[in-house]
């Protein structure tokens, strides 16, 4: 359904019940405009858990759930491989969508998506979740206001031990956690002008390391550093300026402003992530205004992404 601007309520629905999919119906439940309909997952059994759990209707498969139920909007969290194929169904079908990262898995798939949701012109969201971080929200507060200056040089972290391998993620670790850095980069500082990269591969041919430099139009250098070999989760950021520099530890939803005659942590409150992106989402739903962060984005970003990965440079 394309969007109505005079929508009191939203029904929703829910393409994958996985644990990130299970999530996305909770926060549903605690949205005020929002009905949650009806959950399916190609495991009927999952599909029958999260319905019952959230008395929603459950199907075996998107494509019932699409035919059958008349939806303004669906979360899309399966497997990867399957997200871009999945969205696409919603496309045609007039249904607006958030898309769980990474959207797509290879170019030929961000094209077809990108040009099925523009050509139903439905409202996309990619779920790209950090940017609703509360610290993320004030470290860009932070630059804009200049308070390290001009930044010069942006680096972060993303690391842990758990690749969703057994779960059917045919991805390496560039898709499934460095595009949290690669989208707040973004997000921060503009899309690069140019990405290149070192990759380490496992013995099944995906990285299980990989190192992005990125150059910016005002010469902003980023770097990222992802992997899956670190035993404990990492997960921060920094921004160095001509004047101090900032970071942010993502778990701990922290900020920390360093100059050379002082520091200061400003006060951030809490939030849960997941939460401001679908109240983000449903809000564009409602109102019928594009997101700032859409397709248009997305593509950006994952075709810096695309572009880095092509740019490898080989370790001797």
């Amino acid at each position: 359904m394309h969007p109505l601007v005079f929508m009191r309520r939203a029904k929703v629905g829910v393409i994958g019940c996985g644990w990130f999919g299970t999530a996305h119906a909770r926060v549903y439940r605690e949205i005020g405009d929002v009905d949650l309909i009806a959950v399916s997952d190609i495991n009927l059994e999952s599909a029958r858990r999260v319905g019952e759990m959230y008395n929603a209707r459950y199907y075996g498969s998107p494509e019932d759930m699409l035919e059958k139920e008349d939806l303004d909007a669906v979360s899309i969290a399966v497997t990867p491989q399957n997200l871009a194929k999945t969205a696409i169904l919603a496309a045609e079908k007039g249904i607006n969508m958030l898309v769980e990262k990474p959207v797509a898995t290879s170019k030929q798939e961000l094209e077809a998506l990108i040009s099925a949701v523009e050509k139903s012109g439905v409202i996309f969201m990619p779920g790209f979740i950090e940017i609703f971080n509360p610290a993320i929200e004030e470290l860009r507060k932070c630059l804009k206001s200049g308070d390290i200056g001009d930044p010069l040089m942006i680096s972060s972290e993303r690391m842990g031990r758990n690749p969703k391998r057994p779960l059917g993620w045919n991805i390496g670790v560039s898709l499934d956690l460095g595009i949290h850095e690669m989208y707040v980069h973004t997000w921060l500082m503009g899309q690069p002008v140019a990405v290149r990269s070192m990759l380490r591969r496992g013995e099944n041919g995906y990285d299980e390391a990989a190192v992005f430099i990125l150059s910016f139009s005002n010469d902003v250098i980023g770097v990222i550093s992802t992997n899956w070999l670190t035993p404990a989760g990492v997960r921060r950021i920094r921004v160095s300026g001509s004047k101090g520099s900032a970071w942010v530890d993502y778990l701990n939803q922290t900020l920390v402003i360093e100059r050379s005659d002082h520091s200061l942590m400003p006060q951030i409150r809490r939030k849960e992530p997941l939460l401001e992106e679908l109240q983000s989402f449903i809000s564009s739903v409602i109102s019928g205004r594009k997101p700032d962060i859409d397709e248009r984005f997305a593509k950006n970003v994952l075709d810096s992404l695309f572009s880095g990965i092509e740019r490898e440079v080989e370790m001797k």
